[in-house]
């Protein structure tokens, strides 16, 4: 059975990457296909699962395989508080960045919020008065107009009888 790198990674559940760099760090036995990819064999995969397994390698810690034990832990002692000291630091100060990244945020939330408001606000006045003139205008139509009266005849002045019309039209 012979795997590839990112075969490999899927099933350690870790990057295709960091298993290259495993293979290169602690010389693990693994051959090159005709492409120059590392082609890995059931004991290349079983000194990965080990190596993922052990908690100092897992936490990215420089281990020499050929030194003492008692040494190599002292040293990952040391090493460790160091690192955990300025791991907790980095964590402070990343967590106070997130918090004032936060705050920011929120404020302008609010300040896009109150700036939607006094849009809305000045559109629903602008609204009002255009429904207030509209009323104004229905108000007008609708009043009773002034009634107009057909002017009466005896108002008129009256007009002179033509009497000799006839008599000339009809020459009598």
């Amino acid at each position: 059975m012979e795997l590839k790198t990112h075969e490999v990674a899927k099933e350690l559940g870790m990057a295709p990457r960091t298993v290259r760099k495993w293979v290169q760090k602690y010389e693990i036995p693994c051959r090159k296909n005709d492409y120059g990819h590392y082609v890995y064999d059931e004991e290349a995969l079983a000194r990965l699962e080990t190596l993922k397994a052990n908690s100092e390698v897992a936490g990215a810690l420089d281990v020499d395989f050929e030194t003492d034990s008692k040494e190599v832990h002292l040293e990952n002692m040391n090493v460790r508080s160091e690192k955990s000291k300025a791991f907790d630091h980095q964590l402070v100060t990343l967590a106070e960045r997130v918090s004032r990244t936060e705050q920011m945020i929120q404020q302008k939330a609010d300040e896009v919020v109150s700036y939607q408001l006094l849009q809305q606000r000045k559109e629903i006045e602008e609204l009002t008065k255009k429904v207030d003139r509209l009323e104004s205008m229905l108000d007008q139509l609708q009043a009773p107009a002034k009634k107009m009266e057909p002017p009466l005849i005896f108002d008129q002045p009256p007009q002179q009888k033509r009497r000799n019309v006839f008599r000339s039209i009809f020459g009598l």
